[in-house]
């Protein structure tokens, strides 16, 4: 049981590296501002603590918040790129 409990804690930690990679060539790029990315910081980190701490269901919320954070601000950049693109 713990051998599978340490693989999903790798598992966990390879994709938040993954995640922190792609949200820091974004914000290379323009699509995020510092406080917008502040804030996910701020959110994810506190959705770890309610979790370890057993508070389950506002740690899903607050990584659910984070989401949409992300996904919002991405989706809107895309629609941007969209319409400056001159298609023949």
């Amino acid at each position: 049981m713990t051998a599978t409990l340490w693989n999903l804690v790798d598992v966990a930690r390879f994709a938040a590296v993954d995640v922190a990679h792609e949200l820091r060539r974004d914000y290379e790029r323009g699509v995020f501002s510092r406080q917008i990315l502040a804030g996910i910081g701020i959110a994810i980190a506190g959705s770890v603590v309610a979790i370890a701490t057993g508070g389950y269901g506002l740690g899903v919320l607050g990584l659910l918040f984070a989401g949409f954070f992300v996904w919002s601000t991405a989706r809107s950049d895309r629609r941007w790129r969209d319409e400056r693109r001159d298609d023949p």
